[in-house]
């Protein structure tokens, strides 16, 4: 029974571990998309000297 428990344990641990990846990767990926929607609305600065 106490290995059942270890392993259901080990097991939860690897999936949430791999859930987080996911999702940090998702959001990592909108957030340059959004990133690069807002630096191709304003347009190049030049310098004014």
């Amino acid at each position: 029974m106490g290995l059942v428990l270890i392993g259901m344990l080990f097991s939860t641990m690897i999936l949430l571990g791999l859930w987080e990846r996911r999702r940090s990767k998702k959001r990592y990926h909108e957030a340059t998309r959004k990133l690069k929607e807002l630096d191709s609305e304003f347009p190049a600065e030049t310098d004014e000297k």
